[in-house]
């Protein structure tokens, strides 16, 4: 991690998947949220080369929408990942090279 372009953002990431993984979780969820049309897309397109998969786009527009917004805090695109396929992919970032 000492000379990820990634930083600790994504290493609290990885912290949380895990300990997802180790109470029993099978998927993990985000909220790419929408502040900018430009940053928003760089965000999916992340999120997406890390493992993950839109699932619904929040725009507030709709009721469905508004469960999103309370827990997600905004609206964006909903994403989610299997957890065990993220492990996989991921794990060798995380492994001391010693």
């Amino acid at each position: 991690m000492e000379r990820s372009i990634f930083g600790i953002g994504l290493f609290i990431g990885a912290v949380a998947v895990r300990y997802g993984y180790d109470c029993g979780c099978g998927t993990a969820e985000l909220l790419a949220i929408n502040d900018s049309d430009l940053y928003h897309k760089k965000l999916v397109r992340f999120y997406k080369r890390i493992g993950f998969k839109a699932v619904h786009e929040v725009t507030g527009s709709t009721l469905r929408d508004w469960d999103h917004m309370l827990v997600w805090g905004g609206i964006g695109t909903r994403m989610e990942a299997n957890v065990d396929e993220l492990l996989v992919k991921w794990c060798r970032r995380f492994k001391s090279q010693n």
